[in-house]
């Protein structure tokens, strides 16, 4: 019995989503209400509230599945430890970018939704464990604490993020990343590829 409720509530839980997702999408955040996710995903308004504090909450489920294939992206054939870190950092921006309303409402309501900031630090740690491991294997020219490097990296992927989004120069981001990047290994010593 246990499994089948399991069941069901995940099938709730992801057909909510997805009608967020998809409303989202097409009408932006601020236009999207509580009443017509649950409209779409055929389910009562106190149904949604079983599942999510608010409809901020979506995005922080949201941002985690975006998120979660750039961490996991293969690195096996790239050498060089900034572009390995660059990989992870492009593949992350093309998750968020694939769904560019939800970017932006993920962006504008952090500062005030818990659940979203939880995501963003779990997230944030993922990818500090991926890069720092990285940075544990790379060829140095000094010796390096590899978290702490990584920790920087991590700062100025996320730091240039912020930056493209506040200014509006999504354009340049990849290219801020990459010199960022390269800059921040040559500085440590960096002597691999």
């Amino acid at each position: 019995m246990t499994g089948k409720r399991e069941s069901k509530k995940r099938a709730v839980r992801k057909a909510l989503y997805e009608a967020a997702v998809q409303l989202i999408e097409r009408d932006g955040y601020d236009a999207v209400s509580v009443d017509q996710i649950v409209a779409i995903a055929g389910v009562a308004k106190g149904t949604f509230f079983n599942h999510f504090p608010g409809k901020a909450d979506l995005l922080a489920d949201w941002y985690r599945q975006a998120m979660q294939d750039g961490l996991e992206i293969d690195l096996s054939g790239i050498r060089s430890l900034p572009e390995q870190w660059l990989a992870l950092a492009r593949a992350s921006v093309q998750g968020a970018a694939a769904s560019p309303n939800m970017w932006s409402a993920k962006a504008e309501q952090a500062p005030s939704t818990p659940s979203i900031q939880a995501a963003e630090r779990e997230v944030d740690v993922a990818l500090l464990d991926r890069m720092t491991g990285l940075a544990a294997s790379a060829a140095f020219d000094r010796p390096v604490d590899a978290a702490g490097l990584a920790d920087l990296a991590v700062t100025l992927v996320t730091g240039s993020i912020r930056e493209a989004q506040v200014t509006g120069q999504a354009e340049a981001l990849d290219g801020r990343m990459a010199s960022r990047l390269r800059s921040l290994c040559r500085l440590a010593g960096y002597t691999g590829p």
